[in-house]
């Protein structure tokens, strides 16, 4: 037996044949990315880290550098240029700052470390195939939801519509706008059942009734919730030289409040004015 094992190894040797059984690759979802001047931009710190690279944030300069083995990375924040090994590049859209993250074209990240890029229309995805890893970045502003029943997406919000598509039960979606309802003094139940959500669900985007989604984050606001409600709320009950505060709070069916507090003239004690649905807009007093 002995003689027979080394015989089939030396085979094997001889025949070129490796040992070595090939690392599996990983796949990593990452959200942040923008489109801005139809060039898609993405989150440098999250995908260099994703591909083994140090990177290096200055406050003072707003300046990032980045090294990965021996290729060294050096931008600007609002500059068109950037350094690879020394090498002067001109990027696209300048690098920028948006909710903490330095966004930068899609482009210079595979320039930057050879990694291949492709767009994924259909799910509005930017995907970064490397060696050993691909990394799919999620692009646009949007609210995470999912389905439990199978539904229907509509053409338009409220009771006049075509139906355009179904969603099954269990699926993911985007939720990238909403029709604020604003103030309902008379109906708590109005918390859970009124409401439109603008939806994107494999190529289609149409609307759903915000009841029928489940949030990945009870607390975020869907977009175009925001502003809108509380600028109106500020607007009725907030005084000149009053503060606000916004506190989370309860949660239904995958859905949270939100209560909105008021301290007269900054002083003293928060009274609570209002609590708000940050999916619809929706709230009560």
């Amino acid at each position: 037996m002995k003689k027979f094992l080394l015989a089939l190894l030396a085979i094997l040797m001889v025949g070129g044949i490796s040992m070595e059984t090939a690392s599996a690759s990983s796949t990593v979802t990452l959200d942040g990315g923008k489109v801005v001047n139809n060039r898609t931009i993405v989150p440098l710190r999250s995908i260099f880290e994703e591909l083994g690279a140090t990177v290096q944030w200055n406050q003072k300069d707003k300046t990032i550098t980045a090294q990965k083995g021996k290729t060294t990375i050096w931008l600007k924040v609002g500059s068109k240029t950037a350094k690879i090994n020394n090498k002067t590049v001109t990027i696209d859209v300048p690098a920028q700052v948006y909710n903490g993250s330095t966004l930068v074209p899609l482009r210079f990240i595979s320039e930057s470390f050879g990694v291949t890029t492709t767009w994924n229309a259909k799910q509005e995805e930017a995907i970064l195939t490397a060696d050993d890893k691909t990394i799919i970045v999620s692009v646009g502003e949007f609210d995470k939801a999912f389905t439990t029943d199978t539904i229907a997406i509509k053409s338009s919000p409220g009771e006049i519509y075509d139906t355009i598509g179904v969603i099954p039960a269990r699926s993911n979606v985007k939720v990238v706008g909403g029709v604020p309802i604003g103030y309902d003094q008379e109906d708590w139940s109005g918390y859970e059942m009124y409401g439109w959500s603008k939806v994107k669900y494999e190529g289609l985007t149409g609307w759903v009734a915000t009841h029928d989604l489940v949030f990945q984050n009870p607390y975020s606001w869907a977009p175009g919730i925001k502003d809108k409600t509380l600028n109106k709320i500020i607007k009725d009950y907030v005084g000149k030289n009053d503060k606000i505060k916004l506190v989370e709070s309860d949660v239904f069916n995958g859905a949270g409040l939100i209560e909105f507090y008021v301290q007269i003239n900054g002083v003293g004690q928060w009274y609570p004015v209002v609590s708000i649905n940050p999916k619809n807009g929706w709230y009560h007093g």
